[in-house]
């Protein structure tokens, strides 16, 4: 049950097409949440975030980025909106093209709440279980490290993952979380200062 390829390549995933049973080690993702969480709110000035409850191993599947599947077109409208706002939600399926975005604004589950970092304990995977069409990958968080009970739970919502295969070259350089727009959008947009309190802090989330 423990990812065991680096970041950038996909999980394939057990589906519904081969003989064996939920408990094939194959079938992760697609079992949802295994941890205790909980959402509290940061004293820090981050809003509300997400610890675990439980210790958690290395490279453990924690949680699913979940949220409603829209076209590019519709985030770059959105994103408008939430820059507005000074919130963003909206999460690039750009694994081999921009064609969709994951917007965890009004539906989703406790991912919505993870803040970023940029010496994160999470990591972003694009996984296929059922679907197979690559511009819809589902994308999976896994431990970086091993994580203590009562530690907040983190991604780098501007990750750059560096090829290294063919296979994961098509990886676009702005796969992650998306600042208030599309993460390759040409438009100008504010930069928003990074509180994460890393030791390597950019200083922006974007």
């Amino acid at each position: 049950g423990q990812v065991r390829i680096r970041a950038g390549l996909p999980i394939y995933e057990c589906n519904s097409r081969c003989r064996c049973g939920a408990e094939c080690p194959n079938r992760v993702v697609q079992r949802g949440i295994r941890y205790d969480l909980c959402i509290f709110r940061t004293a820090d000035g981050r809003g509300w975030g997400v610890r675990t409850l439980q210790r958690i191993r290395k490279n453990s599947f924690v949680m699913e980025y979940v949220g409603e599947i829209i076209t590019s077109e519709e985030a770059e409208r959105r994103g408008q909106v939430y820059d507005r706002q000074g919130a963003t939600y909206l999460f690039d399926l750009d694994y081999v093209e921009d064609v969709y975005t994951v917007d965890a604004a009004h539906y989703g589950n406790i991912s919505h709440f993870v803040n970023h970092s940029c010496d994160p304990n999470l990591q972003v995977y694009n996984v296929f279980i059922e679907n197979l069409d690559q511009r819809l990958p589902r994308i999976a968080l896994f431990a970086t490290r091993p994580i203590r009970a009562g530690e907040e739970l983190t991604f780098d919502y501007n990750m750059h993952v560096d090829p290294v295969d063919a296979e994961s070259t098509r990886m676009d350089s702005n796969f992650g979380l998306v600042g208030g727009g599309l993460g390759g959008s040409p438009r100008a947009r504010a930069r928003i200062e990074c509180k994460c309190g890393a030791a390597s802090c950019r200083k922006y989330l974007f």
